[in-house]
């Protein structure tokens, strides 16, 4: 059980440096559909947050959920990109884009571990989410290139 807490950690991480990231992202576009989405999905990841939290002590596991360091210079990143960049919401979105393939990575990853079922169900749902966010920002990538 130990494992399984570990990396429900690590997911926990992802979601909420997701999260953080998105509130960045959504105060660094103009384009209003754009702010919306990324303002949607920054809420998104917070209920993933406290889904896996609410399963995890269902399980009888405290998971921490204070984001990681590599997400903080992630964020700062993306900010001062947006600041400094020509085509801002295109940057925006492709670091977006970044950070959504990285979470499918560590979903991908962890769902090869062994977990309790109705966990596993729950990160396959919202990896699937993840997914339909890379495809909807994909289509607003195409949209400014």
């Amino acid at each position: 059980m130990k494992k399984v807490k570990e990396n429900l950690e690590h997911i926990i991480e992802i979601c909420e440096d997701g999260s953080k990231g998105y509130e960045t992202a959504a105060n660094n576009v103009d384009n209003i559909e754009l702010k919306t989405i990324f303002n949607r999905l920054s809420q998104q990841r917070k209920l993933f947050v406290e889904e896996l939290k609410n399963e995890a002590r269902i399980q009888g596991m405290d998971l921490s959920d204070s984001g990681s360091v590599k997400g903080f210079f992630h964020r700062t990143w993306l900010s001062t990109k947006a600041t400094f960049s020509f085509n801002n919401e295109e940057s925006v979105i492709e670091s977006s884009l970044t950070g959504e393939e990285k979470a499918v990575e560590v979903y991908e990853e962890n769902l090869t571990y062994e977990i309790p079922q109705n966990i596993r169900t729950m990160l396959e749902e919202q990896m699937q989410m993840i997914k339909g966010s890379i495809h909807q920002l994909n289509q607003f990538k195409s949209e400014f290139a």
